[in-house]
């Protein structure tokens, strides 16, 4: 081997190095994101990880994931200037989503919901919309109501516009608990949605908590039911929802969803008995 050739097979020897080093990084970082999920959504996680890639077909595979590790639930993501393009501005005070900019150093994204102005495809198809008049002081009540009576820890986070949100068990997760008794349960909000949406969301959260699809009640005010098939735990949940926001005169746009839900589902597998009690539950009813 000659100088000239040693000299190449040096530098190719660093580079692979490095990109070997960069795919370390990477995988770890992605891989314990995948983890996280797993621990929190179990085996559903791994599609909706594929799928998320699959839905940002502009971006990089990496850069999808980084806008899901920033901004769970993106629907579409864009630079600012895009947005304009589209004839839409980001709304003052919205974080951008930092992603990897081909040779440069990092660019900055704005999700749909962090932006405002023309209408586009498909926006108000969105499941998780309600319409109806709920104020600040009966919102204040109803969540003091669950995180006092029902040890519910309630968050609102800065999700994309496909994330209205999301219940977790913490007591099978103590490492997210900052006390040692309470609180039990941990239901993040879309804070980007507004208030009779994110009514909505935590009635469905509750619905899946109260309907035992999250674990039981550790004093057995309902059992572990977490072993029902997905569509039919997605079935009780929303209908708790729906039930409970129509009786509050609050129009939800999920009724179609739910007929969706049920023409899939084996309803001998469905309890209205839960439904009904997660539902006054939700509503503070319940002894």
């Amino acid at each position: 081997m000659n100088r000239a050739q040693t000299d190449l097979f040096e530098e190719l020897s660093t580079s692979s190095l490095n990109r070997l080093r960069t795919f370390a990084e990477c995988a770890a970082a992605v891989d314990r994101l995948f983890t996280d999920a797993l621990a929190s959504q179990g085996p559903t996680a791994f599609t909706e990880f594929i799928d998320f890639a699959r839905r940002l077909s502009n971006l990089s595979v990496y850069n999808a994931m980084l806008v899901r590790l920033q901004r769970p639930g993106a629907a579409a993501v864009a630079t600012e200037k895009r947005w304009t393009k589209a004839g839409r501005t980001v709304r003052p005070g919205a974080i951008p989503i930092v992603v990897l900019r081909p040779f440069g150093p990092v660019s900055f994204l704005y999700e749909v919901s962090d932006t405002e102005g023309r209408p586009l495809p498909g926006e108000h198809a969105n499941p998780f919309v309600a319409f109806g008049e709920l104020d600040e002081i009966e919102w204040g009540r109803i969540l003091k109501l669950h995180r006092e009576k029902n040890s519910v820890r309630i968050e609102e986070r800065n999700f994309g516009s496909l994330l209205a949100g999301n219940a977790r068990n913490l007591q099978a997760m103590p490492a997210l608990i900052p006390e040692l008794s309470k609180p039990e349960w941990l239901i993040q909000l879309n804070a980007n949605h507004d208030r009779p949406t994110r009514f909505a969301t935590l009635a469905h959260e509750l619905g899946h908590i109260f309907c035992g699809h999250c674990g039981p009640h550790s004093k057995g005010t309902w059992p572990d039911r977490s072993k029902l098939p997905y569509p039919v735990r997605e079935t009780e949940a929303e209908a708790v929802s729906y039930l409970v926001c129509a009786r509050r005169e609050l129009k939800v746009a999920s009724q179609q969803y739910l007929s969706e839900l049920i023409a899939d589902v084996d309803l001998r597998q469905v309890s209205l008995y839960a439904i009904f009690e997660a539902a006054n539950r939700v509503e503070g009813k319940s002894q």
